[in-house]
């Protein structure tokens, strides 16, 4: 019985298939947005951030520091300080989908998400 419990549990744990018989390709996790992001230069990632940030109708001129924070359940935290005048700093949440939601740090205290801490990069 423990045999085929463990069958059982290996045979749902395979690869996910097509109705083919091939493999599915593999489905991207949050992680991997953020290790590309790790690997573009630090001007990139900046620019990569502060379109995020305008994308989600929030104001940043430009990023003046950045940092990853790190995982948040499903998703990856980035921090942002954006200025000059005024400067405001976001969290910048990067989704398994390649989606972004942004909120500034103050807010996300308010909603019970994670503070934004400091400026690790």
């Amino acid at each position: 019985m423990k045999f085929a419990a463990t069958l059982s549990i290996a045979l749902l744990t395979a690869a996910p298939l097509t109705a083919q018989g091939t493999p599915l390709a593999k489905q991207p996790k949050a992680s991997d947005y953020t290790r590309h992001m790790l690997q573009l230069q630090p001007i990139q990632r900046a620019a990569a951030i502060r379109g995020a940030i305008a994308q989600s109708d929030q104001w940043c001129r430009r990023v003046m520091k950045l940092g990853y924070q790190g995982p948040y359940k499903n998703l990856e935290m980035w921090v942002a300080k954006c200025g000059p005048k005024p400067i405001v700093d976001y969290g910048v949440f990067i989704g398994p989908d390649g989606s972004v939601q942004v909120s500034t740090c103050g807010d996300l205290i308010k909603v019970h998400w994670p503070a934004c801490k400091g400026f690790k990069d």
